[in-house]
């Protein structure tokens, strides 16, 4: 008997092995279906009954945590389409959900962001594919997350705080620190491995980048790289530098996130070193 309850519990612990370490594998990478952005954005919207008129901002509130929409532009980006799967056997969807935003969106006022951000979600819903509610899939990294996990790595590298403002604002290819700080937080956002390199998806995600030409510039690029035997923490700076910030079909603001990080850590001033260690060992670990 003893002997088959190890036959059930071992293939129990294999499956259990792997999907953590599957998880762990997502280091601080956020993933969320759009189920979950449903539910959450139902957490933080008033209710139907509320004692007051409100207008209805649930597709917006929905492109905001998902990443997908911006206020500036006035419309849903490119990214939304992660959480669509496409007909194979239609070749249009990409025209006519343009059409439709053309003919909905751009008629209404820049700073209607509710009623533009319900278009552009009902012009994907319509013409763009079938909507997948629970495959989580990647939310690119913000300033704030960007500033947090560079602090991160900045203790765990055992760079003081003072040394990582002034990395972030003078340049972090520069040293061998700054390069080590770079793929730390690259590793980290989910972005990049070691065994892997870039994961051209989420970078896809990350910049915009939705072009079969975009992943073939990523691929080409790194195979270079690669080649040259560098040090994990120059390949990794040179990665993002040559193959993501230098690829023509992408609109990567990843070196404007860290320079918005360098200018925050700065701007909290220097005194606070003394301070920010014991803090952030009770507040990330």
């Amino acid at each position: 008997m003893g002997v088959k309850k190890w036959y059930i519990f071992i293939p129990f612990l294999a499956v259990s092995y792997f999907a953590n370490n599957a998880s762990s594998l997502q280091h601080s990478a956020t993933l969320k279906s759009f189920n979950e952005l449903r539910i959450e954005c139902n957490q933080y919207l008033p209710s139907n009954d509320a004692s007051y008129n409100v207008e209805d901002c649930s597709d917006r509130c929905l492109g905001l945590v998902g990443h997908f929409w911006n206020d500036t532009v006035g419309r849903t980006s490119n990214s939304v389409s992660r959480f669509y799967r496409l007909d194979s056997c239609d070749q249009e969807y990409i025209n006519r959900t343009l059409q439709c935003m053309c003919e909905t969106v751009q008629s209404l006022p820049q700073d209607a962001n509710y009623q533009r951000a319900s278009c552009s979600m009902q012009c994907y819903q319509d013409q763009f594919g079938q909507l997948i509610n629970w495959e989580p899939q990647f939310v690119p990294v913000n300033d704030l997350k960007t500033t947090h996990i560079f602090r991160e790595c900045a203790q765990m590298l055992g760079i003081s705080f003072g040394q990582l403002g002034r990395i972030l604002t003078n340049g972090y290819n520069k040293t061998a620190e700054g390069r080590c700080l770079m793929r730390c937080y690259l590793v980290r956002a989910g972005l990049y491995s070691d065994c892997g390199g870039p994961d051209i998806g989420r970078f896809s995600v990350q910049c915009q980048g939705y072009s079969q030409e975009y992943e073939q510039w990523v691929s080409k690029c790194y195979a270079g790289l690669k080649a040259q035997q560098l040090d994990s923490c120059t390949l990794a700076t040179r990665v993002l530098d040559e193959c993501i910030q230098g690829n023509e079909y992408s609109n990567s603001d990843l070196v404007g996130l860290v320079n918005l990080a360098g200018f925050a850590l700065t701007g909290l001033g220097l005194t606070l070193e003394g301070i920010y260690y014991p803090l952030v060992g009770l507040l990330f670990f």
